[in-house]
């Protein structure tokens, strides 16, 4: 299986919105959100639709999941890869770690132009308001 997440907001903080969704090995979406999040910074929305996603995956007993996502930061954050300097990014990593127990989780950061669908998902969340 494979999960995309993406967060906007418009403003840093503004309005901002979470998208995810998961994708078989078919190529099937099977699960997809776009989320109002109300204010928050650009950083926030991008964690929130990370949690969305995995709190999703463990609802489908999802086993083994590849993620990918657009945000530098979170990726690399989430993977252990960078520091988490600001406290309250900390406690969602938190969160999305305690979501990823007993999941094999892979995360990869890829291009905004390879995440559309969830980034248009994240935007409707932000419309849909």
């Amino acid at each position: 299986m494979n999960g995309y997440f993406d967060g906007a907001s418009r403003g840093n903080p503004g309005l901002a919105g979470a998208g995810a969704l998961i994708v078989n090995d078919s190529g099937d979406i099977i699960w997809e959100t776009a989320c109002f999040l109300g204010k928050k910074t650009n950083n926030e929305a991008e964690y929130n639709a990370l949690i969305l996603l995995l709190k999703a995956a463990r609802e489908r007993n999802i086993k083994k999941l590849n993620i990918y996502g657009d945000s530098k930061l979170v990726v690399s954050q989430v993977s252990r890869q960078w520091k988490i300097n600001l406290p309250h990014l900390r406690i969602l990593a938190k969160e999305a770690w305690e979501l990823m127990d007993g999941i094999d989780v892979s995360l990869e950061w890829i291009p905004r132009d390879k995440n559309k669908r969830a980034d248009e998902l994240s935007n409707q969340g932000i419309d849909g308001a």
